[in-house]
Protein backbone atom coordinates (compact mmCIF):
# COMPACT_ATOMS: atom_id res chain seq x y z
CA UNK A 1 0.00 0.00 0.00
CA UNK A 2 0.96 3.35 -0.82
CA UNK A 3 2.11 5.95 1.92
CA UNK A 4 -0.38 8.15 1.65
CA UNK A 5 -2.87 5.49 1.51
CA UNK A 6 -1.39 4.27 4.61
CA UNK A 7 -1.63 7.62 6.49
CA UNK A 8 -5.21 8.26 5.40
CA UNK A 9 -6.02 5.00 6.65
CA UNK A 10 -4.51 5.87 9.95
CA UNK A 11 -6.25 8.41 10.42
CA UNK A 12 -10.09 7.23 9.68
CA UNK A 13 -8.84 4.41 12.22
CA UNK A 14 -7.31 6.94 15.17
CA UNK A 15 -11.02 8.88 14.38
CA UNK A 16 -13.49 6.23 14.64
CA UNK A 17 -14.20 6.17 11.43
CA UNK A 18 -15.28 2.90 9.39
CA UNK A 19 -15.17 3.82 5.45
CA UNK A 20 -17.44 1.05 4.57
CA UNK A 21 -19.96 2.03 7.08
CA UNK A 22 -19.65 5.59 6.31
CA UNK A 23 -21.03 7.83 3.35
CA UNK A 24 -19.03 10.25 3.42
CA UNK A 25 -16.10 11.19 1.14
CA UNK A 26 -12.74 9.87 3.00
CA UNK A 27 -10.83 12.07 0.75
CA UNK A 28 -12.69 14.87 1.54
CA UNK A 29 -12.50 13.85 5.54
CA UNK A 30 -8.61 14.01 4.92
CA UNK A 31 -8.95 17.38 3.51
CA UNK A 32 -11.07 18.71 6.52
CA UNK A 33 -8.40 17.55 9.14
CA UNK A 34 -5.33 18.88 7.34
CA UNK A 35 -6.28 21.90 5.79
CA UNK A 36 -9.51 23.04 7.85
CA UNK A 37 -11.18 24.04 4.56
CA UNK A 38 -14.03 21.91 2.86
CA UNK A 39 -16.62 23.92 1.03
CA UNK A 40 -18.93 21.45 -0.46
CA UNK A 41 -17.61 18.51 0.93
CA UNK A 42 -19.18 15.72 1.39
CA UNK A 43 -19.17 14.74 4.89
CA UNK A 44 -22.68 13.07 5.64
CA UNK A 45 -22.27 11.06 8.14
CA UNK A 46 -18.92 11.27 9.76
CA UNK A 47 -18.17 10.52 13.33
CA UNK A 48 -16.46 14.14 14.48
CA UNK A 49 -17.21 14.06 17.94
CA UNK A 50 -15.02 16.38 20.14
CA UNK A 51 -13.22 17.46 17.20
CA UNK A 52 -11.40 21.12 17.34
CA UNK A 53 -13.42 22.49 14.13
CA UNK A 54 -12.83 26.18 15.18
CA UNK A 55 -12.84 28.41 12.24
CA UNK A 56 -13.20 25.31 9.66
CA UNK A 57 -14.76 26.77 5.92
CA UNK A 58 -17.41 24.13 6.14
CA UNK A 59 -19.47 26.26 3.70
CA UNK A 60 -22.30 24.32 1.50
CA UNK A 61 -20.74 21.39 3.17
CA UNK A 62 -23.22 17.77 3.31
CA UNK A 63 -22.88 17.26 7.02
CA UNK A 64 -26.33 14.93 7.28
CA UNK A 65 -26.37 13.15 9.63
CA UNK A 66 -23.08 13.56 11.21
CA UNK A 67 -21.88 13.29 14.81
CA UNK A 68 -20.21 16.37 16.19
CA UNK A 69 -21.16 16.03 19.76
CA UNK A 70 -19.25 18.11 22.05
CA UNK A 71 -16.68 19.35 18.82
CA UNK A 72 -16.13 22.75 18.74
CA UNK A 73 -16.82 24.82 15.93
CA UNK A 74 -16.22 28.26 17.14
CA UNK A 75 -16.44 30.89 14.62
CA UNK A 76 -16.37 27.97 11.40
CA UNK A 77 -18.20 29.14 8.30
CA UNK A 78 -21.16 26.65 7.93
CA UNK A 79 -23.47 28.96 6.03
CA UNK A 80 -25.69 26.68 3.58
CA UNK A 81 -24.59 23.83 4.81
CA UNK A 82 -26.75 20.58 4.82
CA UNK A 83 -27.07 19.73 8.61
CA UNK A 84 -30.32 17.83 8.64
CA UNK A 85 -30.33 15.39 11.49
CA UNK A 86 -26.76 15.75 12.75
CA UNK A 87 -25.76 15.82 16.42
CA UNK A 88 -24.64 18.41 17.70
CA UNK A 89 -25.10 18.02 21.53
CA UNK A 90 -23.04 19.99 23.46
CA UNK A 91 -21.20 21.58 20.37
CA UNK A 92 -19.56 25.03 20.40
CA UNK A 93 -21.00 27.17 17.59
CA UNK A 94 -19.59 30.51 19.52
CA UNK A 95 -19.95 32.93 16.59
CA UNK A 96 -20.46 29.99 13.88
CA UNK A 97 -21.53 31.42 10.50
CA UNK A 98 -24.59 29.27 9.86
CA UNK A 99 -26.68 31.59 7.23
CA UNK A 100 -29.16 29.98 5.16
CA UNK A 101 -28.00 26.54 6.89
CA UNK A 102 -30.66 23.70 7.08
CA UNK A 103 -30.86 22.11 10.42
CA UNK A 104 -33.91 20.21 10.10
CA UNK A 105 -34.25 17.76 12.61
CA UNK A 106 -30.68 17.96 14.10
CA UNK A 107 -29.81 17.78 17.83
CA UNK A 108 -28.71 20.91 19.50
CA UNK A 109 -29.26 20.46 23.10
CA UNK A 110 -26.82 22.12 25.35
CA UNK A 111 -25.34 23.56 22.18
CA UNK A 112 -23.38 26.99 22.60
CA UNK A 113 -24.55 29.09 19.94
CA UNK A 114 -23.80 32.67 21.55
CA UNK A 115 -23.44 35.34 18.89
CA UNK A 116 -23.79 32.73 15.93
CA UNK A 117 -25.79 34.01 12.86
CA UNK A 118 -28.35 31.66 11.68
CA UNK A 119 -29.50 34.19 9.41
CA UNK A 120 -32.75 32.58 7.16
CA UNK A 121 -31.52 29.09 8.58
CA UNK A 122 -34.21 26.19 9.02
CA UNK A 123 -34.09 24.35 12.27
CA UNK A 124 -37.83 22.80 11.54
CA UNK A 125 -37.90 20.26 14.51
CA UNK A 126 -34.52 21.28 15.90
CA UNK A 127 -33.79 19.94 19.14
CA UNK A 128 -32.71 23.09 20.93
CA UNK A 129 -33.30 22.54 24.65
CA UNK A 130 -30.91 23.86 27.01
CA UNK A 131 -28.96 25.84 24.28
CA UNK A 132 -27.23 28.67 24.96
CA UNK A 133 -28.62 31.85 22.08
CA UNK A 134 -27.05 34.69 24.20
CA UNK A 135 -26.96 37.52 21.30
CA UNK A 136 -27.60 34.96 18.67
CA UNK A 137 -28.67 36.13 14.84
CA UNK A 138 -32.31 34.41 14.22
CA UNK A 139 -33.56 36.93 11.94
CA UNK A 140 -35.66 35.06 9.24
CA UNK A 141 -35.17 31.69 10.60
CA UNK A 142 -37.94 28.55 10.50
CA UNK A 143 -38.20 26.82 13.39
CA UNK A 144 -41.73 25.26 13.08
CA UNK A 145 -42.18 22.62 15.69
CA UNK A 146 -38.71 23.16 16.87
CA UNK A 147 -37.91 22.71 20.71
CA UNK A 148 -36.91 25.80 22.74
CA UNK A 149 -37.36 24.29 26.36
CA UNK A 150 -35.74 26.05 28.96
CA UNK A 151 -33.08 27.15 26.74
CA UNK A 152 -30.24 28.08 29.42
CA UNK A 153 -26.71 29.26 29.86
CA UNK A 154 -23.64 27.30 29.48
CA UNK A 155 -22.68 28.30 33.35
CA UNK A 156 -25.92 26.91 35.06
CA UNK A 157 -24.87 28.75 38.60
CA UNK A 158 -24.44 32.46 37.05
CA UNK A 159 -25.94 34.96 39.22
CA UNK A 160 -27.05 36.63 35.89
CA UNK A 161 -30.98 35.48 36.28
CA UNK A 162 -34.14 36.63 36.01
CA UNK A 163 -36.56 35.75 39.00
CA UNK A 164 -40.43 35.36 38.05
CA UNK A 165 -42.62 34.28 40.49
CA UNK A 166 -39.78 33.29 42.70
CA UNK A 167 -38.60 30.74 40.28
CA UNK A 168 -34.72 31.55 38.08
CA UNK A 169 -34.90 31.44 34.51
CA UNK A 170 -30.97 31.36 33.11
CA UNK A 171 -31.07 34.74 30.74
CA UNK A 172 -30.15 33.14 27.30
CA UNK A 173 -31.79 34.65 24.45
CA UNK A 174 -32.54 37.52 26.10
CA UNK A 175 -31.51 40.65 23.18
CA UNK A 176 -31.69 37.55 20.48
CA UNK A 177 -32.73 38.67 16.59
CA UNK A 178 -35.64 37.04 16.05
CA UNK A 179 -37.63 39.10 13.44
CA UNK A 180 -39.77 37.39 11.13
CA UNK A 181 -38.41 33.97 12.65
CA UNK A 182 -41.03 31.03 12.02
CA UNK A 183 -41.72 30.02 15.87
CA UNK A 184 -45.05 28.47 15.39
CA UNK A 185 -46.01 25.73 17.72
CA UNK A 186 -42.52 25.97 19.41
CA UNK A 187 -41.99 24.94 22.74
CA UNK A 188 -40.45 27.79 24.10
CA UNK A 189 -41.74 26.85 27.83
CA UNK A 190 -39.49 29.09 30.16
CA UNK A 191 -37.79 30.43 27.43
CA UNK A 192 -36.30 33.87 28.15
CA UNK A 193 -36.92 36.57 25.37
CA UNK A 194 -36.90 39.74 27.35
CA UNK A 195 -35.45 42.63 25.29
CA UNK A 196 -35.61 40.14 22.21
CA UNK A 197 -36.74 41.14 18.70
CA UNK A 198 -39.53 39.10 17.57
CA UNK A 199 -41.51 41.78 15.83
CA UNK A 200 -43.69 40.31 13.16
CA UNK A 201 -42.51 36.95 14.37
CA UNK A 202 -44.58 33.85 13.58
CA UNK A 203 -45.57 32.81 16.84
CA UNK A 204 -48.90 30.63 16.45
CA UNK A 205 -49.60 28.01 18.58
CA UNK A 206 -46.27 28.56 20.38
CA UNK A 207 -46.19 27.48 24.03
CA UNK A 208 -44.66 30.32 25.85
CA UNK A 209 -45.53 29.25 29.66
CA UNK A 210 -44.18 31.08 31.81
CA UNK A 211 -41.74 32.77 29.24
CA UNK A 212 -40.10 36.03 29.81
CA UNK A 213 -40.75 38.57 27.28
CA UNK A 214 -40.64 41.69 29.49
CA UNK A 215 -39.39 43.93 27.49
CA UNK A 216 -39.75 42.25 24.25
CA UNK A 217 -40.54 43.23 20.71
CA UNK A 218 -43.75 41.58 20.07
CA UNK A 219 -44.80 44.21 17.61
CA UNK A 220 -46.62 42.79 14.20
CA UNK A 221 -46.18 39.16 16.17
CA UNK A 222 -48.44 36.43 15.48
CA UNK A 223 -49.54 34.97 18.49
CA UNK A 224 -52.69 33.32 17.59
CA UNK A 225 -53.66 30.19 19.45
CA UNK A 226 -50.34 30.66 21.55
CA UNK A 227 -49.90 29.85 25.17
CA UNK A 228 -48.98 32.74 26.93
CA UNK A 229 -50.51 31.51 30.68
CA UNK A 230 -47.94 33.22 33.44
CA UNK A 231 -45.71 34.71 31.05
CA UNK A 232 -43.96 37.85 31.67
CA UNK A 233 -44.99 41.00 28.81
CA UNK A 234 -44.42 43.59 31.36
CA UNK A 235 -42.83 46.40 29.32
CA UNK A 236 -43.34 44.49 26.17
CA UNK A 237 -44.30 46.09 22.60
CA UNK A 238 -47.48 44.59 21.61
CA UNK A 239 -48.17 46.94 18.77
CA UNK A 240 -50.56 45.12 16.09
CA UNK A 241 -49.77 42.23 17.75
CA UNK A 242 -52.38 38.97 17.13
CA UNK A 243 -53.63 37.56 20.34
CA UNK A 244 -56.57 35.54 19.13
CA UNK A 245 -57.04 32.26 20.90
CA UNK A 246 -54.14 33.32 22.91
CA UNK A 247 -53.72 31.91 26.40
CA UNK A 248 -53.43 34.66 29.02
CA UNK A 249 -54.48 33.01 32.02
CA UNK A 250 -51.82 34.55 35.06
CA UNK A 251 -49.70 36.44 32.50
CA UNK A 252 -48.48 40.09 33.37
CA UNK A 253 -49.27 42.53 30.34
CA UNK A 254 -47.96 45.59 29.90
CA UNK A 255 -49.39 49.08 30.83
CA UNK A 256 -50.69 51.12 28.11
CA UNK A 257 -49.27 54.23 30.14
CA UNK A 258 -52.58 56.18 28.73
CA UNK A 259 -52.21 54.46 24.96
CA UNK A 260 -54.05 51.66 24.39
CA UNK A 261 -51.74 49.65 22.74
CA UNK A 262 -53.34 48.37 18.64
CA UNK A 263 -54.14 44.52 19.61
CA UNK A 264 -56.20 41.85 18.16
CA UNK A 265 -57.76 39.99 20.88
CA UNK A 266 -60.86 38.78 19.32
CA UNK A 267 -61.30 35.43 21.08
CA UNK A 268 -59.11 35.77 23.69
CA UNK A 269 -59.22 33.67 26.46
Amino acid sequence: MKPEMLALAAILMAFGVATEAKAENPAHLKQLLETMQCQGCDLSGARLEGFNLSGANLKGANLRGTDLQGANLNEANLNKADMIGASLQDTTLIGAKLHGAVLDDADLSGANLSMAGLVIASLKNANLSEANLIGANLESADLTGANLYNVRQSFANSSSVAIIGGSPYPIDVAGANLRDADLSRANLAGANFSGSDLSAANLAGANLNGSNLAGANLAGANLNGSNLAGANLAGANLANADLRNALLEGAFLPESEGKTPSLSLVNSN
